[in-house]
This record gives C-alpha cells, sequence and structure tokens, in this order.
C-alpha cells in the first residue's frame, strides 16, 4: 500500500511506497522498481517500543512477541469493546495496516 514501509534490495535502505501500478513501485527517491526488489520489513522489538512504549490517550495498542519471531497486537479502543487482535504480526507494513484499519494517524518510525 502507499505510505508502507519496505526494504529496497536495490539500493539496500527502507524506503515508504509513494506509487503503486503495473508491476512497478514508485519508492521515496521517485524511481521505479519491480516488485520482486521490494522486500517486508521483518518487525522487532526495538521497533514496537520506539513506538508503543506507553500508553497514548485516544486508543490503545498492547503488544508482545511471540516465540516464531512474530508479534502479538491488540488494540482497543474504548471500554465498549472496540477491539481487534492479531496474533502474529511479522512485518512493519503489517502493522501499518492495522493502524490503517482502525483509523489511528500514527507514524511507524524504523
Amino acid at each position: 500500500m502507499i505510505g508502507d514501509w519496505v526494504y529496497n534490495t536495490h539500493n539496500r535502505q527502507n524506503e515508504q511506497v509513494q506509487e503503486i501500478g503495473s508491476g512497478l513501485v514508485m519508492l521515496d527517491y521517485n524511481d521505479l522498481y519491480e516488485y520482486d526488489e521490494i522486500r517486508p520489513i521483518h518487525l522487532t522489538q526495538q521497533i514496537m517500543e520506539k513506538n508503543f512504549p506507553d500508553y497514548e490517550p485516544g486508543y490503545t495498542i498492547g503488544w508482545w512477541p511471540n516465540d516464531d519471531s512474530s508479534f502479538h497486537v491488540e488494540w482497543q479502543e474504548d471500554l465498549e469493546g472496540n477491539q481487534v487482535i492479531l496474533m502474529h504480526v511479522m512485518y512493519v507494513h503489517e502493522l501499518q495496516h492495522i493502524l490503517r484499519m482502525v483509523k489511528c494517524d500514527k507514524e511507524i518510525e524504523l
């Protein structure tokens, strides 16, 4: 998706997707790359701690590492029970999709 963090194997940098179309992806530096040059970025404990160290007013995201290098991520909006639980989140772009799904405008920092 546009805005997703990905790893560009061509220049070995993490970049954000700017545009997608007909087998090509435009990244931060406005160069076009084929899909096979783009890889997902593994979610790490450091990324989670940097982005979700504590409770933030307005929404709650809880997380913990699983044994398989993935993360259990829970989001709860309010006391009425609006909740999303994902048990095996492995990549940064999956976390970004979760945040978009629950309409959380937090930008993930790597």
